[in-house]
Parts: structure tokens; sequence; C-alpha cells
């Protein structure tokens, strides 16, 4: 049926009597689909469907007509050219959720009698109530585009309320548009679901209009697939007949290979979706590597270039276009896609991927889960590969939220269909990949409730993951579960989840052979170091445990030490600095106890001090290294530098250390210098940087303390001129 909200009886009637003047069955559809705009309903999604340019553009330019008219009549009627072979034969399906009827009043929202009345003292409406768009294609963002035209044109609130909806052309141009555009399209038609969905909110926006998107077969089956919430919400499907309007070549594939190569490897009527193929030669096209290599090859060395494996896709293509023409199994089309899916997926690994490299992996993987049946066992790993995926384009992405929600159903709905019983395996790496994409969901939105999540996922997942048949994947689950508790123990019940971590830390490294996998026992070290330093610093845990902070900070310490063995400088030059940064603060601690004997405390400073200077001396190391980009430091430097002026100063004023005046003044002097790059480094951050001026006029005072007016002259010398008058106001 056409629209559930509305009895059929309304207006059962008028369509027979409609039909009954046509000779075509397309006229029926759009005399349908006119019917249906004129009920004055609004937010309505309705689907046109017509391959012919031609005659589509025939169709909406009536609609638009005949909806803009006083008074629609029922027995309006007019002439459509017919297709190009005469075909008069129609295809008309409807598809509608109850859930739209959820929405009540919105759903039904018709315009009042005084809206639909002509008032003979009100000038002419110019305004259609069909508004025409062409898709605009650098920003084929649907709603915007509505939105937009609502506020470039000035309309009156009485004839605004006139206006039925919009009617988009235009989605075929599509086809030659780059990945990310196409995936923009129908990132902005699930928008509209979502608007849809929330209701009054949509009442504000321009979803209160009527939408009608007119679009071809092939994207009509990309909605489908690739905008599941938008085409679960649209209203209604009207599918036109009519064959499809000639392009012109893809000029993308000449410029990758000899035309006379590719044209017997990739037929013009090819019988793979059009939008997916576009979209891999598109991929290829922006190769710059791949263009500089074909242009400059002759007849006979383009031949040993097609043998690349960067043109893999395309013979994999030809493999495709032959499997569907020779009519093949769904079996062997599915796993011919998702070779493809697994060649894009090696690539989006490599470092610097595209972005359209994603793109292209999660589309051809996809398309495999068209063909392969649901039940199958691959469709667990498919659909762990597109949640793979999404996460790592969240991962590379300044706006993470979209992809890693993205992926999130995408193992969600591989748990579904997985038997944990007779696939254990891929049970527990869908678990794992779940927590996962939960703890990084964490550091955005709902930290509690996103962790709490993870925890649940990492703890199912050891329910199948064997410590003695798979030791490693057992290890890195209880790895990442106690960095799940280690991260809620920062929002809430510190002790109890700083102490499951410590746990989950120490079961993790029973399984971890140091000789074998040593930078992963030094991480599981590092973290564990981490863990007894956070609870050292936790009062209420000390209390609980009748324990002292001086004892979890030797364990840290131990732990720290532990990690500094395979974490060295030559090896893993960043993981080196920052375990090198946590051993300094955790001596820094333990050197400022209350417990702590006075020999040990000039001990433990020293050690940290050494600890920091180690922590800088790899940064820079790493600086004159010159890599491109510059590893990123998992520790603020800066505030590494802070730390280490101040662990210098303690020293410096401390009268009962056998110190002469010349090493004070050189703890002096090195503190001093530190606090000034501390300084520089947190020039963006004004509390920070309130703090390193303290310690920079601190220092300065002390020299003068210590050594008179010539130490205070010695300070102010090592400190840069745009500083001094600042520090003089506070001298």
């Amino acid at each position: 049926m056409l629209m559930s909200p509305v009895d059929q009886s309304v207006f059962r009637s008028p369509v027979t009597k409609l039909a009954s003047h046509s000779s075509s069955l397309n006229h029926h559809i759009y005399l349908r689909l006119r019917l249906a705009l004129s009920l004055n309903l609004r937010r309505q999604i309705f689907i046109a469907v017509c391959d012919d340019v031609g005659l589509r553009n025939q169709f909406a330019a009536h609609l638009q007509s005949d909806l803009s008219s006083p008074a629609l009549s029922a027995d309006i009627s007019f002439t459509v050219a017919p297709n190009r072979h005469g075909a008069i034969s129609a295809k008309h399906t409807t598809e509608h959720n109850t859930k739209h009827n959820t929405n009540g009043a919105a759903t039904q929202d018709s315009a009042s009698s005084d809206a639909n009345r002509p008032d003979a003292n009100r000038p002419a409406d110019t305004t259609p109530r069909l508004i025409p768009l062409a898709l605009e294609l650098e920003n084929p963002d649907v709603l915007g585009q509505m939105g937009l035209w609502l506020s470039q044109n000035s309309i009156p609130d009485v004839d605004r309320s006139r206006i039925l909806g919009f009617q988009i052309t235009g989605v075929e141009h599509l086809t030659r548009q780059p990945a990310h555009i196409q995936r923009a399209f129908l990132d902005s038609l699930q928008g509209i679901a979502t608007q849809r969905f929330q209701g009054e909110l949509a009442l504000q926006s321009s979803l209160n209009f009527n939408l009608v998107l007119w679009v071809t077969r092939p994207w009509c089956r990309s909605i489908q697939q690739s905008a599941p919430d938008f085409w679960h919400w649209h209203t209604a499907l009207f599918e036109f007949e009519g064959d499809p309007t000639p392009e012109r070549e893809f000029d993308g594939v000449c410029a990758i290979v000899p035309d006379r190569d590719l044209s017997a490897t990739l037929p013009r009527q090819s019988l793979i979706d059009s939008e997916f193929r576009a979209l891999v030669l598109a991929t290829l096209k922006q190769d710059g590597e791949l263009q500089s290599g074909l242009a400059s090859a002759n007849e006979h060395s383009a031949i040993d270039l097609l043998n690349d494996p960067s043109l893999q896709p395309v013979r994999l293509l030809q493999q495709i276009e032959k499997l569907h023409r020779d009519r093949a199994s769904s079996d062997l089309v599915g796993t011919a896609y998702r070779e493809l899916g697994d060649w894009y997926r090696d690539c989006a690994q490599q470092p610097q991927a595209a972005p359209s490299t994603y793109s292209v992996a999660i589309r051809a993987y996809e398309q495999s889960l068209r063909f392969i049946p649901s039940k199958s066992a691959q469709v667990s790993d498919i659909l762990n590969d597109i949640g793979n995926l999404y996460w790592m384009m969240a991962r590379a992405s300044a706006q993470p939220m979209v992809n890693l929600e993205k992926a999130l159903k995408a193992y969600q709905f591989a748990l579904e269909r997985t038997d944990a019983e007779t696939q254990p395996e891929i049970c527990a790496m869908l678990l794992n990949n779940l927590g996962s994409v939960y703890s990084d969901l964490s550091y955005r939105d709902a930290p509690v409730e996103n962790l709490q999540q993870a925890i649940a996922a990492y703890q199912s997942c050891l329910q199948y993951r064997v410590a003695e048949e798979d030791p490693s994947r057992y290890a890195a689950t209880q790895n990442n579960l106690g960095t799940a508790f280690w991260n809620l123990a920062q929002h809430q019940q510190t002790a109890v989840n700083l102490q499951q971590a410590i746990a989950a830390y120490n079961e993790a490294l029973r399984y971890y052979d140091p000789e074998r996998e040593p930078l992963h026992y030094a991480m599981l070290q590092n973290n564990l170091g981490t863990a007894y330093w956070t609870l050292s610093q936790c009062d209420e845990a000390m209390e609980a445990l009748g324990t002292l902070a001086e004892d979890f900070l030797l364990l840290a310490i131990g732990a720290y030490r532990v990690a500094l063995v395979y974490r060295t400088l030559e090896a893993a030059p960043v993981a080196f600095a920052a375990t090198q940064n946590n051993l300094g603060t955790a001596y820094w601690h333990l050197a400022n106890q209350p417990t702590t004997h006075y020999e040990d405390r000039q001990n433990y400073l020293h050690c940290a001090i050494a600890a920091y200077q180690d922590s800088l001396s790899a940064v820079q190391y790493l600086s004159n290294a010159g890599t491109s980009p510059a590893p990123a430091l998992s520790f603020d430097a800066s505030a590494t530098h802070y730390n280490l002026g101040a662990a210098c100063y303690q020293t410096a004023i401390d009268d009962r250390a056998p110190l002469s005046s010349s090493d004070r003044s050189s703890y002096l002097e090195t503190a001093l210098q530190h606090h000034v790059q501390a300084l520089h480094g947190w020039q963006n951050n004004p509390d920070f940087y309130s703090n390193a001026l303290s310690a920079i006029v601190q220092t300065v005072r002390t020299f003068h303390d210590r050594f008179g007016i010539q130490g205070q002259t010695l300070a102010l010398s090592r400190v840069p001129a745009n500083l001094l008058p600042s520090i003089m106001k506070e001298l």
C-alpha cells in the first residue's frame, strides 16, 4: 500500500479514475506520486526511480507544474513521450514501516483549509509548491541544500506553509565523482533519517517539508545498501520504466591503462554495480605514482607495468565481471568481491594510506555480503573487517565519532550472526574489538558508560579465549581490560578499579615471554607501574588497604625499571622516553613522602633527575632523527622540563645536603633553564604558563638570597630578554 497513515478509501477512487485515462503504466505511476504529494501530508520521503533522464525531466517538470496549480484537479491529463522502444510496462513497489505512525500528528500534519483556499486579496503566489533543486555535486548534502534554499529565499510565512516540498534531481551525476563525494551524499541521507526520527527537532528544520528524490536504479540499490536508515524511513518507492540514458565513456579508465588493454578487461556495459566500479577506477586514477609510470611507459613496457601489483584491482574487476557474465554461484562472486576488499584493506594498513582506500575496501566488502549466504562463516569475518576499517578511519579522522559508531554497529551485527559455541575464536575477536571501540568512544562521550561497556566486552571475550591455547591474544585482552579499569578509576571507585587493573595486568604478564615478545612485555610492565603509581596517590586506598603510599611507589619503580630493560633508546625511543618520564615522577613523589628517610630522599631526587634527563635526551634524539611526521609522544615534554627543574631546585636549597656553593649554583641554573623551557612549551596554556613563570621568579629570588646581587645578575642573564619586564615586576 502507498501510505498506511491514511485510510486507502480516501484516495482509492481518484486513483482508479486517473489511471483509466492513461495509456501508459508510467503515467499511472506518475499519477500516484502526484496524488501522494497532493494529500498535504508533511515530512514524507518519496524515492522516484527512473533510468531515462529525459523521461525523468518530463515527469519532474509536470509534477512541479501540476502541484503549483491553485487547485489540483483529478481530471488533469497530459502526454508523456514513451521511452525509446515504446515500452509501456511499469513496476510499482511501495514500502512503509509502521514506525511512521509513532509520529502521530507530525506524520499527518496537513495544511488547514484556509491555507488551501485562494485569497483574492492576496497577490499571486510566485513560489512553486514543489521546489526543484539540482543536487550540488561538490557538497551533496540534501538537507543542507534544502535549508540553504529556504535561507536564501525570503518567503512570507503564509507562502512558506504552501510549499509541499522539494524534488531533487541530478543524483546520477555522482557516479563520476570521487569516492568521498559519493559517500558524503549517502551520509547526508543517513542524516535525514536521523532528523526524521527525532520528531520535534525535525519540525523546526528543512525536513518539515516533503522530499522527492529522483534516482537511477543503481543509485537506488546503493541507497538501500549504504544508507539503510534512510531507506528504512522512506514513505514510498515509485519505479518508472525506461532505458538507461547512455553516458559517455568513463575517461578515468584511459588515464590508467592503454585503451586496447582496458577495453578487453572492463567492458563498458558492465554487470558490476556502476557506482562501485567507478569508485574503484576513480581511486586508481588518483594514484599519482601509477599515473606517472604509465605516462612514461612505451608500448612494450606498458604491458609489463600492467603486471604491477598496484593494478590488481583492475584484474579483480575483470574476474568479477566474468563471474557475473558466466552466472557463477553467489559464493564465487562474493568471494571475488572479498578478495578485492582484502587487497584494499591491506593497502589501508600502509602508512599514510589515502582515505579513499578505506572507503573502497568497505564498499567491496559490502558488495561481497550481497552474494555470500547470510549463514556463511565468512559473514562474521567480513563484518569484522568492515568494523576494523571504520575504526582505522576514526583514528585517522579529525571527527571520529561517526566512524566509531559505524564500527560499533558492524561488530554488533557480526556478533548477532556468530555462533559462540561453534565459532568461539571469532566471537572472542569480535568482543575484543567491540571493547576497543567502546574504549575509544569513552574519550569523546559518556566515559563511564562506554568504559563499563568496554569492560563487559573484554570480560565476555575472556570467556572464549583460553590462555593455554592462545596465550598472546589472551594476554592482550587482559591488558586491554586492565587499561579500561585504569581509565574507569579516573571517574569512579578509584581504589576498587585500580586493584582490578593491577590484577588484569599481572594476569597478562603470566602469558608474555619477555624474550619472545620483549616490547609487549615491557608495555605491560609500564602499564602496571602506572597503575601502582596512581594507586599511591589515592588516600582512600591507603586507608582501606592499611598500607603506605611509599610501598606502591616502590612497586611502580620496580615495574618501570623492568620495562626499561626492554624499552631501550635504540629499540623503542618513544616508549623509552615515556617510561623514563614515568620513572622520574615516581622517584620524585617517593622523595617527597613524609615517611621517606632523609638519606633516601636525596638519593631518590638524584634518581628522579637522572630519569627526567634520560627522557628529555630521548626526545632530543627523536627530534634530531628528523622523521616525518615526527613520532607522537604519550606525555607532555614541557611537564618533564618543569618537573626536572623542580627536582634540581629542591636539591639546591637543601641545606643538609653536602653541596658546595658552585654545586648549588649549578643546580639552580639547571632548574632555571628547564623552567624557561617549560614556559616556552606552555605558551598556549595560561595556567601552566603562570606556574612556570612563578618557578622562574622563585629561582631568581633564591639566587639573590644565596649569592647576592651577583647571583641575581647571573640568573637574569640566563632568562630571555622578553621575560625580564615580567620578572622584574615580581622581584
